[in-house]
Parts: structure tokens; C-alpha cells; sequence
């Protein structure tokens, strides 16, 4: 029989929680007393949040901020249904910290809990103390990962976001996570060497074999940016979905694929039919388990119209750049897209534009584009279109052809930028865009 559980008759309220900074211990269960025999045992670590045995409705639980566990009751007569709920749960959310509850005296509820994968298994006969030390020891391991992934700023996963293909945000994506890798390897040198007085260069090999920035090739035309990179792609992102428990510094090394200045690619599987193995919530679990390893995430979202797909991905990182050129379809789609992100809640105020392919003698001002889609402009990168072309044809990126050119030092004050020492600012009233846009004006 279904049960009406609020949360408020378990703990504090879950606006007081989460100013405390509570972590949330989702309890799936049809018994409100196993609610409150849990908040007991938990007291101050944690604040209970009971919830029906029942995915669909566990779902805006596990994909709020603040979780630290999923706890499934297995008890009888709801065996069967806990265990369902398990493996839907597995496969939709892979990250999540999953424990079964019951009672030794029930041993096939015992027995269906620990066959179903979960990590620990809470004994509603023991005393509090007992089951609160069980939980606590999946719980302690939550904060130092929050350390990494929310309150560090030096590891940092940044979406790309474009309404259409043709934007340009996979050749942005690709160069931004080259030029992240190359100055973060040499940043690094220079810290260990710093007598070592070599000029940052593009073509100097890898300074470092460190693993400094990731691209996650998740936009369409799929694997476009393994094309532009020259990597194979072997192992997908689908693959690291089922392989998420083993994603550590070793696997990478093993079977990610690297582009020779090191960046690390991860894309698509060739066989899109395998992308409905990926749901929304496993794919930000890839990204929460690659944030440790990577100090930054390059995530190419252009053309990936699925915006139920991109708002888990945006809640779990702190900005998105958004970007559009200055064509018609291309500001009438962004316009569009962010009506839609904004119906699902993400607030727009995390939503930054780049202005890709800028003309200065044709389409809007940059500013009054900006104005127009309601964003804070972040920056504007010259339309290098044939320059990209050529060295594109050439098997190579720009940077590493022209790092000179116009777009190049786009990406680099970029890239600077994001992490903590920018070069200039580049918004449309910086000193080479402006320059830029004189010698257009003079036809040079």
C-alpha cells in the first residue's frame, strides 16, 4: 500500500538541510517507522528523505544536489519491488551509493539485497548505533569527492552548447581542449623547472604526461572532434558508462585514446543505436567520476538538441558557454533553446555567449546580439573559416599550424582565462578585437 512520506515529519526541513549542508539519504520504502527508526540512527549526520519504492518517482531525489546515499528496503512483502527499483536504479544512475535494508530473521530479503549489488546492507535489528556506523562509512567518502567536484574551481567541466549543427562548436571544442592540456603541461613544467625559461609554443611536444584536459565529444555530427583530433575513438563513451567503477588513472592510460599534445578524447560510440544505453543521469556520473582526474572537461554539446539530455550535464557544472554566429537560423535556434533550458530551470545566469565567427562589417553588432538573446557576452572569435579549412585539410589544428592567427588567440585568452590568469579581455571591447575590426573596416 502506498504511503504519503514528507519529509518534514523525518527530519528538519529540507531548505534547513540544505543550508547546513546536510548530505540527503534517500530511504525507498512503504514503512514510515523504518523512516524514523533511520533518521534516529543517522541524527545529525544526514537528513532522511523517504521516498515510495517506485524509479520514476526516486528520480528528482537522486539528480538533486546533496545526495549521499540511496537506501533500498527489502523487506517483505516488497522484495520483489525493492529489487526492481535496484536495477533500474543501477542502470539509470551508476554512480549512485545504493544499500539494501531489511532483517536477518527474513533472510530472502537478505539474500534478493545482496544479489541485487548493492554496496552495504542496513540490519533493521541492530541497534542505531550499528546501522548509523554502516552508513556513515558510505557517507564519509561523499564529502572528500564534493571536495573536488563542487568546491575545487581548478577542476571544472565546461559545456559547449550549441542550438544547430554548423555552429562551430566542435571546431572551438577541440582547439579549447588542446590549448587547456598544452598550457596546464606547461604550467606544470615551469612549476618543477622554473629555471627552465622556454617560451610557451605550440609546436614544442607535450611537456607533460599528466592527464590535464579531457574532450568529451558528445555533440552532432557524432565523433567530429575525433576526425579533427586524428584519434580512433576505440573506447566510447558508452563503454565508459558500463565501465564506471573501473574509470581510474590506470584505465585511461590503458584504453582512453590521446591526442599528441595529451589531451584525453572520449566520444560517441561509431554505433549510435548504443546511445540509448546512456541515460542523461549516467552520462554526468562519467563526467563526476572523471573530475578527480581531470582538471578540466571540455564537453562538445553543438547540434545535441535533447535538452533533457543537457540540463543533468549543466547542473553539474558551475558555467556553459553558449554558441551562435550571427546568422538568422543560428540566433532564432539559440533564442529558442534557451526558452527551453529555462522550462526545465536552469537559470540563465550560468549561461555565458561566445560569439563564433564574428564579421564585424556584416550581422549584428556583438553587443546588440548579445542583448537580444537576454546573455552576458563572454567572448567573440573572429570567422577564420578559411584559415580552420586549410589547416583542417592539412590533418591539423590551427594552432598548430598559425598559432598566431586571429582565432588562435582567441582560444588561448580562453583558455587562460578559465584557468585563473587571463591574458586579456577578449569581450568585444578588447584591444585585438577591436584592432582586429579596424583593419577589416580599412580592408586590410
Amino acid at each position: 500500500m502506498n504511503m504519503r512520506m514528507d519529509p518534514l515529519h523525518v527530519k528538519t526541513p529540507p531548505s534547513q538541510g540544505q543550508e547546513s549542508g546536510l548530505l540527503r539519504v534517500v530511504l525507498a520504502t512503504q514503512s514510515s517507522a523504518h523512516a524514523f527508526w533511520l533518521a534516529s540512527a543517522l541524527g545529525d549526520a544526514a537528513q532522511v528523505v523517504p521516498a515510495p519504492l517506485d524509479a520514476a518517482q526516486l528520480q528528482p531525489l537522486l539528480v538533486a544536489s546533496g545526495l549521499g546515499a540511496v537506501v533500498v528496503d527489502f523487506s517483505a512483502p516488497s522484495t520483489e519491488a525493492a529489487a526492481m527499483v535496484v536495477a533500474e536504479v543501477r542502470r539509470q544512475w551508476p554512480g549512485v551509493a545504493l544499500l539494501g535494508a531489511g532483517s536477518p530473521a527474513d533472510p530472502a530479503s537478505m539474500l534478493a539485497a545482496l544479489r541485487s549489488g548493492v554496496v552495504e546492507f542496513v540490519d533493521w535489528q541492530a541497534s542505531a548505533a550499528e546501522a548509523g556506523s554502516t552508513l556513515k562509512r558510505q557517507l564519509l567518502a561523499r564529502p572528500a569527492l564534493a571536495a573536488v567536484n563542487e568546491s575545487d574551481d581548478s577542476h571544472f567541466i565546461l559545456p559547449l552548447l550549441g542550438a544547430r549543427v554548423g555552429m562551430g562548436v566542435t571546431t572551438l571544442a577541440t582547439h579549447l581542449a588542446v590549448m587547456l592540456q598544452q598550457m596546464q603541461a606547461h604550467d606544470a613544467q615551469q612549476a618543477n623547472h622554473p629555471k627552465a625559461q622556454r617560451k610557451f609554443g605550440l609546436h614544442q611536444p607535450s611537456q607533460s604526461h599528466e592527464h590535464h584536459a579531457a574532450l568529451l565529444d558528445l555533440g552532432l555530427p557524432a565523433r567530429d572532434g575525433l576526425l579533427y583530433l586524428g584519434v580512433s575513438g576505440s573506447f566510447s563513451f558508452a563503454d565508459a558508462v558500463h565501465n564506471l567503477r573501473r574509470l581510474d588513472a590506470t584505465l585511461l592510460d590503458s584504453v582512453l585514446d590521446q591526442h599528441a599534445s595529451g589531451a584525453t578524447t572520449l566520444a560517441w560510440p561509431a554505433d549510435l543505436s548504443k546511445l540509448r544505453e546512456v541515460s542523461p543521469a549516467s552520462a554526468t556520473s562519467v563526467m563526476q567520476t572523471l573530475k578527480p582526474l581531470f582538471k578540466a572537461q571540455v564537453v562538445d554539446l553543438g547540434g545535441l538538441g535533447q535538452v533533457d539530455f543537457v540540463v543533468p550535464v549543466l547542473r553539474e557544472a558551475s558555467r556553459a558557454w553558449v554558441v551562435c554566429d550571427q546568422s538568422m537560423g543560428g540566433i532564432v535556434s539559440t533564442a529558442q533553446m534557451l526558452k527551453e533550458l529555462e522550462s526545465k530551470g536552469v537559470d540563465r545566469s550560468m549561461l555565458k555567449l561566445v560569439i563564433n565567427r564574428f564579421n564585424a562589417q556584416a550581422g549584428l553588432p556583438a553587443k546588440e546580439l548579445a542583448l537580444r538573446l537576454g546573455l552576458e557576452l563572454m567572448h567573440v572569435v573572429p570567422d577564420r573559416a578559411t584559415a580552420l579549412l586549410n589547416a583542417a585539410s592539412c590533418g591539423q589544428l590551427l594552432s598548430e599550424t598559425m598559432r598566431g592567427d586571429l582565432f588562435v588567440t582567441s582560444i588561448r585568452n580562453m583558455s587562460r582565462g578559465l584557468l585563473g590568469s587571463p591574458l586579456k579581455d577578449e569581450v568585444a571591447s578588447s584591444g585585438v578585437l577591436s584592432q582586429w575590426a579596424k583593419r577589416l573596416r580599412r580592408g586590410a
